[in-house]
């Protein structure tokens, strides 16, 4: 299993997509209509609890299966699926992050920003690349805690860094990754 580290990203490979940070790999349906869908996805179990440790059994992302004729029609099937993948994810941390922070937005978009992560406008629309499920979980939730900081704070004054600070004390780590990977990340088209 391969996963995206912290030196570096290299999203060159074939075969497989990035989700989270993990190379899932790719496996045709055999059919000629153009979906993708993860499947034998395992979450992480408890397998066992003693001493107050818990021992967890590894997770397993799946296999992405991908149907379609031409290439065009797989890519966009891929292309589909990262998009649906990215609202499922983003909006379900954003709720959550959302009813922590008492910061709800109006909407929810996911769009295939070329220069920006996210952004907010001031009538309280969240907008979010849907590159940002390629990467490990906490660049996401960064991106998404920094924009509903921004329903409140529509700039980046010392209010808002300080809003920031304190409802994610870490978020420096990942807007550093972030900053560290941008190009490939931005750049990342699936290869198969």
């Amino acid at each position: 299993m391969s996963r995206l580290t912290d030196s570096g990203v290299d999203l060159s490979r074939t075969g497989v997509v990035w989700l989270e940070g993990e190379a899932i790999p790719v496996e045709p349906t055999g059919t000629g209509k153009p979906v993708a869908k993860l499947v034998n996805r395992k979450e992480a179990k408890v397998v066992a609890a003693e001493f107050g440790q818990m021992v967890l059994t590894e997770p397993d992302p799946g296999v992405l299966s991908v149907g379609g004729g031409a290439r065009k029609q797989v890519l966009g099937a891929i292309d589909r699926w990262y998009r649906r993948e990215a609202r499922d994810r983003i909006s379900q941390v954003a709720e959550i992050e959302a009813d922590r922070l008492d910061l709800h937005p109006e909407k929810i978009s996911i769009r295939d920003q070329k220069t920006r992560w996210g952004s907010c406008s001031t009538s309280g629309t969240l907008s979010f690349n849907w590159r940002l499920v390629v990467g490990p979980h906490h660049a996401l939730r960064y991106v998404v805690i920094h924009e509903l900081i921004h329903i409140r704070h529509h700039d980046h004054s010392r209010r808002f860094w300080g809003a920031l600070t304190e409802a994610l004390p870490d978020w420096k780590y990942s807007a550093a990754w972030l900053r560290a990977n941008e190009r490939a990340l931005t750049a990342y088209k699936p290869r198969i």
